[in-house]
C-alpha cells in the first residue's frame, strides 16, 4: 500500500509546465525469476523449521516487494524484521492458548464452563477482527518508508471497531444493501487517518456514488453470470482513487474491466496449468499491470513534510494473518 521516490529521478515524472500537471508515476520493477528464489526459500526454510521461519519468510518476502515498488522513480523500503514479526506471533499464540485451549482443558471436567467460554471466545474473536485490520495497517504503514520518510496510521482502533460493528450489522439488518456504504465508510476512515510523514491523506468520495456504483456492478454482475465483476472492480478502484488526495496531488488509475479480466485468466491459467510454479510471474505481471496505470496527479510540497515515529506493533499484522484479515503482503 505505499510506494518510492528520490528527488533527482523524481524530476523526470514530476511534469510542470504550460497545460501540464506534476505527477507522480507508479512502477513495479521485479521479475518473476526473483520473487520465484524469494518464494521458494521461504517454503524451504518454513519447512525444515517446522514453521518457525514464517515470520521470516514473510518479512524477506515484504522486502523484496517494497523495494521493487517505486513512485516517482523511487523504491520503496520496509523497516519491519522478522524478530518483531515473531514476538507478535508469541503474543497471538499466548490469547489463541487462552481463549480456546482452555475450553479444550474443561470439556471433560466442566462441561458447562466449557461451553459458555467457548461461546465468549468465538463472540471475542469476532469483536477483534476490525482491531486486527486497523493494527495490521498501522504496522505496515509505519513500517513503510517513501524518500526517507515513514507512512503512519492515526486514529484509535476502537473508533474504526465501532464504525466496523456499527455498518457490520447495518448490513446485516438491511441484507446486504448497506453493505456499499459500510464499504465506503470504512475505507474513508482508513484513508483519511493515513499519513507520510506530517502530510495527511484525505478521502472524499460520497456515499451515494459508491452505492450506485455497487448496486449497478453486482446485478450486472449477475445478469452476465460474473463476467462483468472485473468492471465492477476497475470502476470501484477508479471511484476510490479519484477522491483519495495527498497534499495537491489526487490519485488517478486507468485500469480497465478488461485488463483486469486479463489479469484473473491469466493467474486462473497460469497458475492452475502449472500446479501454482508460475504465481510469481502472474503476480509480477498483475502488479506491473495495475501499478504502470496508477499515479497521484498535483503539487505535493515535499519540503514542508516532516518525518514521524514510527508507530504500530507486529502482533497486530500476525493476528490480522491468523484471522484471514490481512493486507495479504
Amino acid at each position: 500500500m505505499a510506494i518510492d521516490g528520490s528527488i533527482g529521478s523524481l524530476a523526470g515524472d514530476l511534469k510542470n509546465g504550460s497545460g501540464s500537471e506534476a505527477t507522480l508515476r507508479m512502477a513495479y520493477r521485479g521479475t518473476g525469476g526473483e520473487l520465484f528464489f524469494i518464494v521458494i526459500k521461504n517454503v524451504f526454510l518454513t519447512l525444515i523449521t517446522l514453521g518457525i521461519y514464517t515470520p521470516w519468510a514473510r518479512t524477506a518476502k515484504r522486502n523484496f516487494l517494497w523495494r521493487q515498488l517505486e513512485i516517482g522513480g523511487q523504491r520503496l523500503e520496509y523497516t519491519g524484521t522478522g524478530k518483531e514479526l515473531f514476538i507478535g506471533y508469541l503474543k497471538v499464540l499466548g490469547a489463541y492458548i487462552l481463549l480456546f485451549g482452555i475450553p479444550a482443558v474443561l470439556r471433560r471436567p466442566a462441561p458447562r464452563i466449557s461451553g459458555i467460554w467457548q461461546f465468549f471466545s468465538t463472540l471475542a474473536l469476532f469483536v477483534v477482527i476490525p482491531f486486527a485490520i486497523y493494527w495490521s495497517r498501522r504496522y505496515l504503514l509505519g513500517r513503510t518508508r517513501w524518500r526517507g520518510i515513514r507512512f503512519g496510521l492515526a486514529g484509535q482502533a476502537k473508533d474504526f471497531a465501532k464504525l466496523f460493528l456499527k455498518t457490520t450489522l447495518l448490513t446485516l439488518v438491511t441484507f446486504g444493501f448497506y453493505g456499499p456504504v459500510a464499504n465506503n465508510r470504512m475505507y474513508a476512515f482508513i484513508m483519511s487517518n493515513t499519513r507520510y510523514g506530517s502530510a495527511p491523506f484525505t478521502y472524499d468520495g460520497p456515499n451515494g456514488e459508491a452505492f450506485k456504483i455497487s448496486i449497478k456492478g453486482f446485478f450486472l454482475t449477475l445478469l452476465t453470470a460474473g463476467i462483468y465483476f472485473p468492471w465492477y472492480i476497475a470502476a470501484m478502484q477508479r471511484f476510490r482513487l479519484s477522491h483519495t488526495h495527498m497534499g495537491g496531488a489526487t490519485g488517478r488509475t486507468e485500469i480497465t474491466g478488461g485488463m483486469l479480466l486479463k489479469i484473473l485468466l491469466v493467474s486462473l491459467f497460469g497458475n492452475a496449468l502449472t500446479l501454482g510454479l508460475a504465481f510469481p510471474w502472474t503476480t509480477t505481471y498483475a502488479l506491473r499491470t495495475v501499478l504502470e496505470r496508477t499515479s497521484f496527479v498535483g503539487p505535493v510540497d515535499f519540503a514542508q513534510i516532516t518525518q514521524q515515529a514510527a508507530s504500530g506493533d507486529a502482533a497486530g499484522d500476525m493476528l490480522a494473518g491468523a484471522l484471514g484479515v490481512e493486507l495479504g503482503v
